[in-house]
């Protein structure tokens, strides 16, 4: 045995069989002793096989709490946080084998089923075990329990708190090597980043009552820029449902903007607790783009079936409503799975650039009958004047338009105490007191240049191959952040964008006259006459990259 080891599981469990087959043999001299003594003079045998018993059990559970210790975080903690049975060490080494080959069994054979047979095969799987064999393949399993749509919940939650422990105690190993390496190396603070929200994640949320709840994960990933999905509220009694899809540049490391918007749309706004019979569902389960390669429908069309698998296997409070809240490049992947099937009775589209070029309307989307659709844009928010994935939900005249108050530019949907929350609330609680938009429904009415950042868009689409688009993303980033935070009207990101277009390395693809055209068709169309766009062209055309 390893010196370092203060426990050997295999050496427990063999004790514990020897004390079993010890004590079947104690059974055997029991039964023979009531024949020839009778039951009293018997009774001594009866502590000796209840220790053997006993002594056998803590065994088994030692066992596992050295297993369990050997992969790392703390298993038994996990479960008994969620109210799950901990009482796992009685499982034998048999029924491990038939656990872990029905699972993968599982597995491979739902893997070409659809999303809501897959789910319900899942839960007759789940349903069939008994409460001990659940926390079991929990802890044994978690990576492929805690992502397994349509196992119960709080399984789920057991699950994927342990490999949030387990990836806190590796990322922070890696951080210390790395800062052994070179200290400033710009990679130390997305881990640090990383490290802080996992923390978050394993200590207790406090909800609008001021009770402390611990936060329940259906989804950890933290491969690459990570995955997550977190229940607010109690998802089981739960009558309505929200779940929410963000947008572009959304990662594990700055999650804690998207667990902010949950708390506020949970909020009552008169009484400060949780709404009551809700919860709220954040869904970062697939690979948001960055800038350059949001101008791209692959991610969104990689991550539909996702969303759509999660969807199918969501329980809550027999009747519930479920709200799909879509927001950014997040409508686009939520068009996508609507149109593959899956079941909402209400959604909101918020600052989108365009629900795919095959959606004119509400009709394409293919929906339920009797399904709510709704639609935001908050003023300056330049990600829906781009639409550079097909038209503006709120500008389809079948889709209602809702007012957002307060809000501007793309971030500010979820803005406390404002018009656009408001109206949320009331969609996720069937409330239906909805404050409409007021106004002209065009686009181009409502900003002033809004039609060139779509010309200039388009342009680029069009002009730059796909395969440069990590390029693009880099030469536009600082332009794009400003005119999302509204820091920027569009005809002022237009000049911007141009001007980091001339100092880009595109020059191979954009030759001069190139970006002389795009930039009097983009401030052509912002409002800008032409005959003064010429005489820059003329002044400033030695700058552009050749």
């Amino acid at each position: 045995m390893d010196p370092e080891r203060v426990v050997d599981a295999d050496e427990l469990e063999q004790l514990a069989k020897l004390l079993i087959d010890r004590r079947q043999l104690a059974e055997q001299y029991y039964a023979r002793a009531c024949q020839l003594m009778g039951q009293s003079g018997a009774n001594q045998l009866v502590t000796v096989l209840k220790w053997a018993t006993d002594t056998a059990a803590e065994l088994r559970k030692r066992a596992a709490i050295a297993r369990a210790a050997e992969k790392g975080g703390d298993p038994f903690g996990a479960l008994s946080t969620f109210g799950l049975t901990t009482a796992i060490a009685m499982i034998s080494g048999q029924d491990r084998t038939r656990l872990r080959k029905g699972l993968k069994s599982l597995v491979t054979d739902s893997g070409k089923a659809g999303p809501e047979q897959r789910a319900q095969a899942v839960r007759e799987f789940f349903g069939k075990l008994t409460a001990a064999e659940r926390s079991w393949l929990a802890v044994d399993q978690p990576g492929l329990v805690g992502r397994l749509d349509g196992a119960p919940a709080k399984v789920r939650y057991a699950a994927n708190r342990l490999l949030i422990e387990r990836a806190l105690a590796h990322e922070q190993r890696n951080l210390i090597e790395l800062k052994t390496a070179d200290s400033r190396n710009p990679q130390v603070k997305l881990l640090e980043q990383r490290m802080a929200r996992m923390a978050e994640f394993l200590q207790p949320r406090m909800t609008g009552d001021g009770q402390l709840k611990p936060r329940q994960f259906l989804l950890f990933d933290p491969a690459d820029d990570g995955r997550v999905a977190e229940v607010f509220g109690d998802l089981a009694k739960a009558k309505h449902v929200a779940v929410m899809v963000p947008g572009i540049t959304n990662r594990l490391d700055n999650y804690i903007d998207i667990s902010n918007d949950a708390k506020e749309l949970i909020r009552d706004r008169w009484t400060g607790k949780d709404l009551a019979n809700t919860a709220v569902i954040t869904w970062l389960g697939y690979d948001t783009p960055e800038f350059g390669d949001s101008v791209l429908s692959a991610k969104a069309e990689a991550g539909a079936p996702a969303l759509h698998s999660f969807r199918a296997g969501l329980e809550a409070a027999k009747g519930a409503k479920f709200a799909l809240l879509a927001h950014s490049y997040g409508t686009l992947l939520s068009s996508k799975a609507l149109q593959q099937g899956t079941p909402f009775d209400s959604v909101v589209f918020m600052g989108s650039p365009g629900l795919g070029p095959n959606v004119k309307s509400a009709a394409d989307l293919k929906l339920a009958p009797g399904t709510q659709v709704f639609a935001m844009r908050a003023p300056g928010d330049v990600v829906s004047y781009t639409e550079a994935h097909g038209r503006d939900p709120a500008e389809m005249s079948d889709i209602q338009r809702l007012a957002t108050g307060a809000s501007s530019g793309h971030s500010e949907y979820y803005k406390p105490r404002n018009t656009g929350l408001i109206n949320l609330q009331a969609i996720l609680t069937e409330d239906r007191c909805v404050q409409t938009f007021v106004g002209s429904p065009r686009l181009d009415d409502e900003k002033l240049g809004a039609s060139g950042v779509r010309v200039l868009v388009r342009e680029l689409q069009s002009r730059v191959p796909q395969w440069k688009t990590a390029e693009l993303a880099a030469t536009f980033d600082p332009v794009i952040k400003d005119g999302l935070d509204g820091k920027t009207d569009p005809k002022t990101t237009i000049n911007r964008a141009i001007q980091e277009l001339r100092k880009s390395d595109l020059g191979g693809y954009l030759s001069a006259a190139d970006v002389a055209e795009i930039t009097g068709k983009a401030l052509a169309a912002a409002g800008e006459p032409l005959a003064e766009r010429a005489v820059m062209f003329t002044a400033t055309r030695g700058a552009y990259p050749r």
